[in-house]
């Protein structure tokens, strides 16, 4: 079977139609999913590591990675309105999903 071919986006400065634009946004997602994956994958070892369920939540380490996250954004030129929502969205949920292995695992 052969491989699948190497989409290139439009960079979005470049994008001249809202199908470009479109194709850009779904590549970007089609990579993200698999990081996202992987960071679900952490959080699946996290619970298998902490030795309590109240270790579960750090508000601490909420706080280092909304910092580490707001320098990467900054660098990257993305808008802190915009990450820091997300992250802690995202945040939220992955540690939701710790409690939900953390309890099966320990039943």
């Amino acid at each position: 079977m052969p491989d699948a071919p190497i989409r290139r986006r439009t960079p979005p400065e470049a994008c001249r139609s809202m199908g470009e634009v479109r194709d850009g946004v779904d590549e970007i997602d089609r990579e993200l999913a698999p990081l996202l994956a992987e960071r679900a994958r952490y959080m699946r070892a996290a619970a298998r590591i902490k030795p309590n369920r109240a270790a579960v939540r750090d508000e601490d380490r909420i706080e280092d990675v909304l910092a580490k996250v707001k320098l990467s954004a900054q660098a990257a030129g993305l808008p802190w309105s915009i990450a820091e929502p997300v992250w802690r969205e995202l945040m939220e949920r992955c540690i939701a999903y710790e409690f939900e292995v953390w309890d099966a695992t320990r039943e």
